[in-house]
């Protein structure tokens, strides 16, 4: 029961990465490389909520092309924190704030981006989809282990977070618990216990709507009485994927900038950078470059800047149809082409 897995490829975090993902998929099956385990985190839990949900790349792709996605992606409703004067002078403070979370900062309220609770308000077509026997796969999530009525309040060492991992009962059966506890450098002094937990009774979408909840981008998701965040908390699991599978496929991923850096710091009180170089050392068998796409997609690929007339934040959105079909197909493409590309050259 407690065999490794041959296989796991994870998709780790960017809400603008799905059809990357969905393209990377694709390579590894055309390259006889298909994985047996998924793991994501972040925007990528979404994407492996597609992977579930239909049975082949032509249908994922498609619903990833749909209007019911291109009405989500276009009726994006920001909050007034998008103002520079808002987010922008907070941020800042927070760049010039080195200590480890020395505060319970208020991620209930201050959020850029509105989104339901329930993300089938947003998705009917997947509100029913739960996690498949198919394709095993585990969403990283994290607990708070704190009430909102305990912001702005010192933290005095105390662990505000604990990483969960989603999945169904029965992979949960087959992931022991000395598997799940990391002894990453990084966590030892953060607001970030040691110990994981597993939880089996989520659906796929409760379970990505608590994963994609970044601090200060998403308020957290409250799902059966408890509030839980993103799956930043550990947004590359490589000790979890190399105790559970025997062979891992992972991107190659930017580092991050001064200001994601300084907000990871401030809420959960580790270092993202010098996370990620922890699990560059350890080193999977197979990562995917797709450091190069924001130039290699750029005007294809949804991103974030500063509107200066306006003096908050924006994201480009594609302004019709077509052009939103045309730029997934380009994501889903350039996911394909970096798979292949990888792999020839490692």
């Amino acid at each position: 029961m407690n065999e490794k897995f041959k296989r796991a490829v994870i998709f780790s975090g960017g809400g603008t990465r799905l059809m990357i993902y969905l393209g990377i998929l694709a390579a590894l099956e055309k390259l006889d490389l298909k994985p047996d385990l998924l793991i994501a985190s972040c925007g990528g839990s979404f994407a492996a909520t597609v992977i579930n949900a239909f049975s082949d790349h032509f249908s994922r792709k498609e619903y990833l092309k749909s209007e019911e996605y291109y009405q989500f992606v276009t009726q994006t409703t920001l909050t007034r924190h998008r103002k520079l004067s808002e987010i922008g002078v907070f941020s800042l403070r927070k760049v010039f704030a080195t200590q480890k979370a020395p505060y319970i900062e208020d991620i209930f309220n201050r959020y850029i981006v509105e989104m339901p609770q329930n993300l089938a308000e947003c998705f009917p077509s997947l509100q029913n989809v739960q996690f498949s026997k198919e394709i095993p796969t585990l969403i990283i999530g994290s607990e708070l282990l704190f009430d909102p009525n305990e912001t702005g309040q010192a933290r005095k060492d105390k662990k505000l977070f604990r990483k969960v991992i989603f999945t169904d009962p029965e992979t949960a059966l087959r992931l022991k618990p000395e598997q799940l506890a990391s002894d990453s450098d990084c966590f030892k002094d953060s607001a970030v216990e040691k110990a994981s937990k597993i939880r089996s009774d989520f659906s796929m979408l409760e379970s990505t709507r608590a994963s994609i909840s970044d601090m200060f981008y998403v308020q957290p998701a409250y799902i059966q009485h408890q509030y839980f965040m993103g799956g930043v908390i550990d947004l590359v699991p490589m000790e979890l994927a190399k105790n559970i599978a025997k062979e891992v496929i992972t991107e190659k991923k930017q580092i991050y900038t001064t200001i994601e850096e300084s907000l990871i710091r401030a809420v959960f009180g580790f270092s993202a950078n010098e996370r990620l170089l922890e699990t560059e050392k350890l080193i999977s068998d197979l990562q995917i470059d797709t450091t190069g796409i924001k130039v290699d997609l750029k005007g294809h690929y949804l991103e974030k800047s500063i509107n200066w007339k306006k003096l908050e934040l924006d994201f480009s959105i594609p302004k019709t149809y077509p052009q939103f079909r045309e730029d997934m197909e380009m994501q889903w493409q350039y996911g394909f082409n970096q798979t292949i590309k990888s792999i020839k050259n490692g």
